[in-house]
């Protein structure tokens, strides 16, 4: 497992979910197959694609692991398919509900817990997208 910490820039709560959304985003290769998961945080990576999918012509397929994703991603006019069809998934982007020293998650504050799982034994990779806030002793 490979831990990524990144610096805080901000101090705005907002503008740190934002910061490690984007973040997140820079895993993301041409032609991926991408768990796109649930919560506030992930908006923002879900945003983000959405956004270098228009600006940049990056090209991915996601699958969602909630019916908010789902709506936020066809908004943004990213691909969709369901997970019976993807196959493995390159990588899943997801948030967690807290972490602790050792990056030990806990997830399942939401009501995606189910597919969240189901998608995230179906990748090669899971990034986990959260900020400091989420951190317990």
């Amino acid at each position: 497992m490979a831990v990524f910490r990144v610096p805080v820039l901000v101090s705005d709560v907002e503008a740190l979910k934002q910061q490690a959304g984007i973040i997140a985003c820079d895993f993301v290769q041409e032609g991926m197959k991408i768990g796109l998961g649930t919560g506030s945080t992930v908006r923002y990576t879900v945003l983000e694609l959405g956004r270098r999918m228009q600006e940049e012509g990056l090209s991915i397929v996601g699958v969602p692991t909630s019916e908010a994703t789902r709506e936020l991603a066809e908004s943004l006019n990213i691909p969709l398919v369901p997970l019976a069809d993807a196959g493995v998934l390159d990588l899943v982007i997801d948030g967690a509900d807290e972490f602790d020293s050792d990056y030990n998650l806990i997830k399942g504050g939401g009501g995606a817990l189910t597919r969240e799982k189901i998608v995230a034994q179906s990748s090669n990779g899971m990034i986990v997208v959260a900020d400091d806030r989420k951190q317990v002793e």
